[in-house]
């Protein structure tokens, strides 16, 4: 599987190319439409697909879904509430993206488990396969999602964030924006969620 990372849009969203052969996804189109289709370099499109719909994550997928005709895919639980997710957009100077209905996103995406990941949003969604895990706003390095944004929910981040954990340590997580970690390192020393906090979640639950 091969990785390309563009740092597109307003607030730096990290948009991926993932390759396997000639055939491609696009995850994240926050903006820059031209310099994701030049890292395409010709290769055809399976998907377009946003692991959560607020405004930066989605600002390129009207263009590059007319331009290589790939289906756009998001969790229908997002495209429910598209314009209340995104109210702080037009707080913030920015423009609501008017874009295409998405088809909705099952278990399975060309080569990934999709995990239905929420708490930054109700349909947020992390992209597992072949060693790496793309967590959109769910999980960053030495970091988490915010859940202060409109339809954001704590106690849903805690779960979807312990269940990543479970994946094997040695995945790399691709995250929405900034750099790239392990599920290891922030298992053991994430500063807000780490696996201790996983333990004593599941201890009050019980």
């Amino acid at each position: 599987m091969d990785v390309e990372k563009v740092e597109a849009g307003p607030l730096s969203t990290n948009t991926y190319v993932v390759c396997m052969a000639e055939e491609c996804i696009v995850i994240d189109p926050g903006g820059d439409a031209d310099e994701v289709l030049a890292r395409l370099r010709g290769r055809s499109v399976a998907a377009v697909v946003a692991t959560h719909l607020h405004f930066d994550h989605v600002a390129a997928v009207p263009e590059l879904a007319e331009a290589t005709g790939a289906p756009f895919y998001a969790h229908p639980a997002d495209w429910a509430a598209y314009r209340e997710l995104n109210a702080v957009a037009e707080e913030w100077g920015f423009r609501i993206p008017d874009i295409p209905e998405p088809r909705p996103l099952g278990a399975r995406l060309w080569i990934f488990d999709v995990l239905h990941t929420p708490g930054h949003t109700p349909g947020s969604v992390s992209l597992a396969a072949d060693g790496a895990v793309f967590t959109g706003d769910t999980l960053f390095y030495q970091s988490v999602g915010r859940t202060d944004l409109p339809l954001g929910d704590w106690g849903q981040l805690v779960q979807s964030v312990c269940r990543l954990y479970s994946l094997p340590q040695n995945y790399v997580v691709y995250p929405g924006h900034g750099p790239e970690t392990y599920i290891g390192l922030e298992a053991a020393d994430n500063p807000f969620i780490n696996s201790g906090v996983c333990r004593s979640r599941g201890r009050r639950i019980m």
